[in-house]
């Protein structure tokens, strides 16, 4: 319950960007109308893609499946025709050849880093949703697939698309935006332009719909007796409080990188215990708690041992760099990035506390009913 509350927490302003998005692309749409908001209807705008993606979670399943199957499509297609559009606006050469800016006197190589840091830690903040993905499935195979082409191809497809997007729209206006909706406009027809904000705009409702559902899922795993409808109403107020904060765009990066400062080690232990430590063998049934089974009941109900590790993961990570004000502390093991600093470091030191006999008997209790 514990690891999930934190996951959720750590998690789901994910979805507060997405809000801004959504009233970012309602704002360029009215622009495009020749109509000029007021400052204070950003923050409206935004509270309602929450309240409306709260709505069609809180309908349950019925309404997430009918709502992805209309959007998903739908953004595939668009995702195709931006990426033609892109390259197609600005020369190969451009797109091919960009060089991140960098501070006067900053080595060449910080910019790099950072930029695999941030592909590292947004890719290692999907754990939490792609842990829900089976869920969701009627079988295995379609559970993995769903992982893959979802998050894996399509996810990683969009963020390919996004850059092309940023690195064209400086080279024509000299300012790079990370809004896609103003890319959409800039490059595209009339015609063209005005379906894509429209698209890109009610496809953060969906996204926040979906992830309201998935991590609604999460917590009514966790808390059994609660109602799942509760659960849903609470994720909407926690991101709505975000939204009146404003600040989470601002600090994008600084939220990628806290983020997996507990993610890179929480994927860290479950990387190695299931495939080196235990070496892919486990038990179902105190896996899945049955009577008389509690091989996976620790100290507690806490793993001490993995809540150690966990939090020296986390504090190797913000031992090299300090995500808010930027500053790196250690520069020979920042070329790891400090997501893939803290993922090797609580990998060895799980693994290395494993073979103490005395914490292998404590982590090994399942070993005399092995299922699988």
């Amino acid at each position: 319950m514990l690891v999930t509350v934190v996951i959720i927490i750590i998690n789901y302003p994910w979805y507060a960007v997405c809000a801004d998005l959504f009233a970012s692309s309602m704002g360029n749409l009215c622009g495009l109308f020749g109509l000029e908001l007021p400052e204070a209807a950003h923050t409206v705008l935004a509270i309602l893609c929450v309240v409306l993606g709260t709505l069609i979670a809180y309908r349950g399943l019925g309404a997430i499946t009918w709502t992805t199957r209309v959007l998903v499509p739908l953004l595939l297609i668009l995702g195709a025709v931006v990426t033609v559009i892109g390259f197609v606006s600005v020369p190969f050469d451009v797109i091919w050849e960009f060089q991140p800016e960098r501070p006067e006197g900053e080595p060449n190589i910080i910019p790099y880093i950072m930029s695999v840091e941030a592909n590292f830690a947004f890719v290692i903040t999907l754990v939490g949703g792609m842990a829900e993905v089976p869920r969701l499935c009627k079988s295995e195979r379609s559970g993995y697939w769903a992982g893959v082409l979802g998050q894996g191809l399509a996810g990683s497809f969009f963020v390919v698309v996004g850059a092309v997007m940023a690195i064209a729209t400086q080279y024509v206006t000299g300012e790079m935006t990370d809004d896609p909706t103003l890319m959409l406009a800039m490059f595209s027809v009339p015609a063209l332009a005005l379906s894509s904000l429209m698209l890109v705009a009610f496809a953060n409702i969906g996204t926040q719909a979906v992830g309201s559902y998935i991590y609604g899922v999460m917590l009514k795993s966790s808390f059994r007796r609660a109602d799942y409808r509760i659960m849903i109403v609470i994720l909407g107020i926690y991101v709505t409080l975000l939204c009146i904060w404003g600040k989470i765009v601002e600090y994008f990066g600084s939220f990628l990188t806290v983020s997996a400062c507990i993610y890179a080690p929480l994927a860290a232990l479950l990387f190695t215990d299931f495939f080196i430590v235990r070496r892919q063998k486990f038990s179902l049934r105190s896996a899945f708690m049955l009577n008389g089974h509690t091989a996976y009941r620790f100290t507690g109900g806490f793993n001490i041992v993995g809540l150690i590790c966990l939090a020296a993961g986390a504090a190797i990570s913000l031992l090299i760099y300090d995500p808010v004000s930027t500053e790196i502390h250690c520069m020979p093991l920042f070329y790891l990035t400090p997501t893939g600093a803290s993922f090797i470091g609580t990998a060895v030191l799980y693994f290395a506390l494993s073979r103490i006999p005395a914490i292998n008997r404590y982590l090994m209790k399942d070993r005399g009913e092995l299922s699988v």
